[in-house]
């Protein structure tokens, strides 16, 4: 555990560590009532598709589930860093089951490079990395605007998925074997495929789950992966730090409500925050980060803050 700790602790000259800690309490009650209103979204739009058999409906919905798909990432995220229970084995079983499983992956594969990337944020060994040094052309920003458009359509039209399935190795590296969860997840997907086929709804499970997984995600977390750390103005050189400064590299984002609710929800745009306190929930990340305008003026001009539209001007020329 404490390797969770270590930034917040070398950032004790923003906040106290009792009201760090006091941020950092579990409370898997309110994960859990996250997870489950993110599966009666996904529930209730799978049966307005059925019932109203539009193709227009279908389409709103593929792209709805979508961007709720990317959501339950999040909330995986968060069992990644061990913040959904305090038990070890509870937050990796309702992370798994509830969130990154029916994704197709392990919070345990994911934890093994992510919290690689907050120990080492934008040094050269910072395993993110992988992204530049593989499609330096799709992640190196800004670029131009058009090309910007062009690459989230392109996600959603599922016309080039090369990159994405070459990265998944990011999220799959386990270091207890990846064998058991690769039979775990092929089983979770398994019977989902058969409950489809048995009540007779298997391209509701194709094209209102398969599809959007591989699609519409895919184009949010891109948007939200370049939101957090690319485009930074004064940060022009990406993975050159030789000591990590969150201040420096991370950007925290103000969202519309719609917008925060389909591309960036629970407060995960709060990212600089996220850095330099990874042990406090997603949850209480906007809190957090009012409080520290508040109570350091020092943070208050050194973190960098964008809204939507000052977002996209700076991933963009």
């Amino acid at each position: 555990m404490s390797e969770l700790f270590t930034d917040w602790i070398e950032r004790r000259d923003l906040l106290d560590i009792e009201t760090v800690r006091e941020f950092s309490k579990h409370n898997p009650w309110r994960w859990v009532a996250a997870v489950l209103g993110e599966w009666a979204i996904i529930g209730a739009t799978m049966w307005a598709c059925n019932h109203w058999r539009f193709w227009w409906v279908w389409v709103l919905g593929a792209i709805l589930i979508g961007t709720r798909q990317h959501a339950l990432g999040i909330l995986a995220h968060e069992s990644v860093h061990h913040l959904v229970a305090k038990s070890l084995y509870w937050n990796d079983v309702l992370g798994n089951y509830l969130a990154a499983y029916p994704l197709s992956y392990p919070v345990q594969g994911y934890r093994h490079h992510h919290l690689q990337h907050h120990r080492l944020l934008e040094t050269p060994v910072d395993p993110e990395r992988a992204t530049i040094d593989l499609y330096p052309e799709e992640w190196t920003y800004p670029m131009a605007r058009g090309r910007f458009f062009w690459l989230h359509l392109r996600d959603v039209l599922f016309l080039y998925p090369i990159p994405t399935f070459s990265l998944v190795k990011y999220i799959w590296s386990c270091p207890g074997g990846r064998w058991p969860h690769l039979i775990r997840v092929g089983l979770y997907q398994a019977a989902f495929l058969a409950l489809a086929i048995a009540t007779g709804h298997i391209w509701t499970y194709l094209l209102l789950w398969t599809v959007p997984l591989y699609t519409v995600a895919v184009m949010c977390f891109r948007l939200r992966t370049a939101a957090e750390h690319s485009g930074i103005p004064g940060h022009d050189q990406r993975y050159a730090l030789e000591k990590v400064d969150t201040l420096k590299t991370t950007r925290t984002t103000y969202w519309s409500p719609i917008a925060k609710f389909l591309f960036n929800p629970f407060n995960m745009a709060y990212h600089v925050e996220h850095h330099l306190y990874p042990s406090v929930p997603v949850f209480r990340l906007k809190k957090l980060h009012h409080l520290l305008l508040e109570r350091n003026p020092r943070f208050a001009e050194s973190v960098h803050v964008a809204d939507g539209f000052q977002l996209v001007a700076e991933l963009t020329r």
